[in-house]
């Protein structure tokens, strides 16, 4: 009885005073992984406006007061010209050479030009945990085209940058 009672205080004091070995983040992320689920897009593609072409758009300034991608889109800019991207054009999807990619670039400036993003995704829905997660498959950059008022008319493409998932 006194060996029982003793393994018992001992394993207590061992929960109480070894942690977890949960990660820290554990907590904060209660999806699932990846790819479980219904598959309900088989992909999607779609536009995501990042920067306000009017100014005078109130609403549209509130939604994108905290958006900022401009670090993303130098670190993807910045694997594609060092190689460890690939990009394809937008229109034929061949790969494109580091000068093609230099010439698009040149053409539309940096990254303070992007006004929107093309995503391609893959979205998965686990009706268990009502969770909806989504896999970036491939992404797009839509250059400002300005009118001679400065207005942004519309959106120059880039080129594709397959993220891994192809």
């Amino acid at each position: 009885m006194k060996k029982a009672n003793a393994l018992l205080l001992l394993a207590l004091f061992a929960s109480l005073a070894f942690p977890s070995c949960e990660s820290p983040n554990s907590k904060k992320n209660n999806l699932t992984p990846l790819n479980k689920g219904v598959t309900i897009t088989n992909p999607i593609t779609y536009e995501v406006l990042i920067k306000n072409p009017d100014i005078d758009d109130e609403w549209q300034s509130k939604c994108l007061e905290n958006t900022d991608v401009k670090l993303m889109s130098r670190d993807i800019i910045g694997a594609v010209i060092n190689g460890k991207l690939k990009a394809f054009d937008y229109y034929d999807n061949h790969q494109l050479s580091k000068s093609e990619i230099e010439a698009i670039l040149k053409k539309n400036g940096d990254e303070n030009h992007i006004g929107n993003i093309q995503f391609k995704e893959e979205w998965y829905w686990d009706k268990s945990s009502f969770q909806l997660q989504k896999k970036v498959k491939s992404i797009m950059f839509g250059y400002e085209i300005r009118e001679e008022n400065n207005k942004v008319r519309g959106y120059r493409a880039s080129f594709v940058v397959n993220l891994g998932n192809e």
